[in-house]
């Protein structure tokens, strides 16, 4: 269970920043964005299908993890120190923990897993440099981006590299078709077949390096099925033919390759503001509806 002391942290800080509010980024018309949470230097993000969302930290070698309860609830550090633990995935089946609804964090050459009782266990320790991002691909496959630089996956067995990148690769989105979109750190995206093949090694160019998040709308919520991208300050939205449209701008840039970047089971899209110490999340119109998880009051 999560100390009394750390309950009494997390609310102590989010008591000092709810009546702190930076700018927030300009959206264009019919997108919305308000203050999601407060959270210490937020990094990666992931949630699990019940609504809590799991938040990475940039750290050392003694750091934890947030937990953010639905609805954007209470936040409270979760399981044990882990090393630098930006890179964060919910693992719902247990498929790569071995234990279902554990969260799985990367850095520092390990990827370990937080289990429901907040115990950890280190999964994998050998054969990749450190853990950029991390997804789930419609096969059930964990991948991974690695600093080497290349691209990982496991079935649960140890991690084996699926295919190798010009440049350090960074942020991963996962399409329909099963084929894995790429941002690299020259400023591309680059998207590959399920097993490992390149489709195209420019599907855009002349993006912000090290800053650039991918995430796939999710159909509902009024975002359709577009490839959204977080590119540096701006928030763009790609067609199928690798057209830009901005959505937005303003957004704050964190450490490299760091930015949580995610949509949630309410269809919202979910950014970690490092800078701002804060959970941005952005809506679509009036739709809210048609997830998973709790129905949360409107705030």
């Amino acid at each position: 269970m999560v100390s009394v002391a750390t309950q009494t942290s997390a609310s102590s800080f989010a008591a000092q920043t709810a009546d702190y509010a930076p700018n927030l980024p300009t959206l264009r018309a019919g997108f919305h964005v308000s203050i999601y949470a407060n959270v210490p230097n937020p990094m990666k993000l992931s949630f699990a299908p019940d609504g809590a969302l799991y938040v990475g930290w940039e750290g050392g070698s003694n750091d934890r993890i947030h937990k953010i309860e639905p609805c954007g609830g209470s936040v409270a550090e979760f399981g044990p120190p882990q090393v630098d633990p930006d890179a964060v995935l919910f693992d719902a089946s247990g498929r790569i923990s071995g234990v279902p609804n554990s969260v799985l964090v990367g850095g520092g050459g390990i990827l370990a897993a937080i289990f429901k009782d907040q115990t950890s266990a280190v999964i994998f320790n050998s054969g990749f440099a450190d853990v950029d991002d991390m997804k789930f691909d419609h096969r059930g496959r964990l991948v991974f981006s690695d600093d080497l630089p290349r691209v990982l996956v496991s079935k649960g067995g140890p991690p084996t590299v699926l295919f190798s990148t010009p440049n350090r690769p960074s942020s991963i989105a996962i399409d329909d078709d099963n084929r894995i979109f790429l941002s690299i750190a020259d400023g591309t995206i680059r998207i590959y077949n399920a097993d490992g093949t390149v489709a195209d090694n420019a599907f855009a160019t002349g993006l912000a390096g090290f800053d650039i998040y991918l995430a796939f709308g999710p159909g509902e919520g009024g975002f359709g099925k577009a490839l959204y991208v977080l590119n540096g300050t701006e928030l763009l939205r790609f067609t199928k033919r690798g057209e830009a449209t901005t959505i937005g701008s303003g957004f704050s840039v964190g450490p490299a390759s760091g930015t949580g970047f995610v949509f949630g089971p309410d269809k919202s899209l979910y950014v970690s503001d490092y800078s701002n110490n804060r959970i941005l999340k952005i809506t679509k119109g009036h739709h809210e509806g048609g997830h998973k998880g709790p129905h949360c009051p409107k705030r």
